[in-house]
């Protein structure tokens, strides 16, 4: 009993591609040049973002460094890395600090 399944899997699979073959073995259909133009126009943004998202994956495992140099400069460009500190509460000359420090009997910074 189990050859016959195993022969008939084997006679399944065989039967599958060979069907297989023959659809990819046809002539496709024709198309006219605007349906050509509407379709590469509706694949290029979804094809084109898989592509990079893969080559970008694959870069990152190859060369990690690289990636983070890229990834540095893009923050560099928005602003993240400004050497200029910006001002903010507490800044002000004379303002008093919040942050726990030595004080005086009257409570005062010392």
């Amino acid at each position: 009993m189990g050859d016959w399944i195993g022969l008939g899997i084997i006679v399944l699979v065989i039967t599958g591609a060979l069907a297989g073959l023959s659809y990819l073995g046809r002539k496709p259909k024709q198309l006219s040049a605007e349906e050509y133009e509407e379709r590469v126009a509706e694949a290029r943004g979804t094809t084109r973002a898989a592509a990079l998202a893969g080559m970008n994956a694959l870069n990152k495992m190859v060369n990690p460094k690289a990636v983070e140099a890229v990834e540095k400069q893009r923050d560099l460009q928005a602003g993240y890395y400004n050497d200029e500190e910006k001002k903010g509460e507490g800044d002000a000359p004379g303002a008093k600090g919040k942050g726990p420090g030595p004080t005086d009997e009257e409570g005062n910074n010392a």
